[in-house]
């Protein structure tokens, strides 16, 4: 605990070195969040062998644990004590992230940083604080979107504890934010979210696959595989209406007629959601996404997850389904430039 207060306190101070301190209100909040969140873990041992403690949690963390002893040994993920120890929170998620994009542009915002480099969203561990910022991009005109987040990584600065709101959706979903998050720590690319998201998002359903197989889970891995199927429908008909965005917003048309346009594509990207749900019940569970804003901030934040993991998924085939050469491989393409990282990530990439 001392060690990790002191590295909390020591990169608050980078950080207010680095920039003056002008958003000190922004960076106090991350750190105090952090360390009030750290300073509530508990040993997960400790938990699991308190026969006072409610028996349905102790189920989780057991499985949690052998989910992350499987990380290290089978997905070669980093062996630490991240996800050893365990909060209990009293909210939904653990941050909310802000995102923003101009009113027509497709491009999404960047908030820099000292140490993680350029991220396109802003967390806050406060819900109010998240919509407060959100509604002051507004009004500068952005198109802006606020996610609950269940899981965050400190990319290998900390013992990140495992979180109730990693535990409330069933043994898969939990896999997949252990195994994602440690994919953060085993690979971060500074400045390149995108990067950075499907590379985890790949190792995240690489994973849980293999850890269905692992187990013996023929049902399951097929039904989870099926859902991967879905979620690429959607992530398509999603990435379809992005780039009719990007289309629109090269056109020289006055703000208005751009306006009018754009609010047509979004009625008919609900249109076309509907008509697909109509005939494939399992697209109904991203019936709460679409009743979002479905601006440019929101689109952009799902691509951010979705469009190059596909890529990474060949590539981890390419390199004969080893996870070791994998990772080597994803290092090596982030070593290149961004033009040139681009042209091997749009081609196929080989191993």
């Amino acid at each position: 605990m001392v060690k990790n207060r002191f590295r909390v306190l020591s990169l608050a101070l980078l950080i207010c070195l680095c920039t003056g301190c002008s958003t000190i209100g922004y960076y106090h909040q991350s750190v105090s969040g952090h360390l009030s969140l750290i300073s509530k873990r508990k040993p997960i041992a400790d938990i699991v062998n308190d026969s006072s403690r409610d028996k349905k949690l102790i189920e989780q963390l057991v499985l949690a644990q052998e989910l992350r002893t499987f990380a290290s040994t089978h997905l070669k993920l980093p062996e630490n004590d991240s996800y050893r120890s365990y909060v209990q929170l009293d909210r939904p998620y653990v941050v909310w992230s802000v995102f923003a994009a101009p009113e027509f542009s497709v491009g999404l915002k960047n908030w820099c940083f000292p140490v993680v480099g350029c991220l396109k969203y802003r967390g806050y561990f406060d819900r109010n604080e998240a919509h407060a910022y959100a509604a002051k991009l507004a009004d500068l005109g952005l198109d802006v979107y606020v996610s609950g987040v269940p899981a965050y990584s400190t990319l290998g600065w900390f013992d990140d504890p495992l979180l109730s709101t990693m535990l409330n959706r069933g043994e898969l979903v939990t896999a997949t934010y252990i195994f994602h998050e440690l994919a953060h720590q085993q690979f971060y690319l500074k400045g390149d979210t995108g990067f950075n998201e499907a590379f985890a998002t790949a190792v995240e359903e690489l994973g849980v696959n293999l850890w269905l197989q692992h187990r013996g889970q023929t049902d399951a891995r097929l039904r989870y595989e099926n859902w991967l199927t879905q979620k690429k429908v959607f992530s398509d008909l999603v990435r379809q209406t992005r780039q009719e965005f990007r289309k629109l917003y090269a056109r020289d048309l006055p703000a208005e007629a751009m306006r009018s346009e754009k609010r047509k594509m979004i009625a008919d990207l609900r249109k076309r959601f509907e008509d697909l749900a109509r005939h494939n019940d399992q697209l109904l569970r991203y019936r709460k996404w679409m009743s979002g804003p479905l601006n440019n901030a929101q689109l952009g934040a799902r691509a951010l997850y979705r469009d190059l993991t596909p890529v990474f998924k060949r590539l981890f085939h390419a390199c004969g389904r080893d996870f070791t050469g994998f990772y080597q491989r994803v290092e090596e393409i982030s070593e290149l430039s961004k033009e040139k990282r681009k042209q091997v990530l749009t081609s196929h990439p080989k191993c």
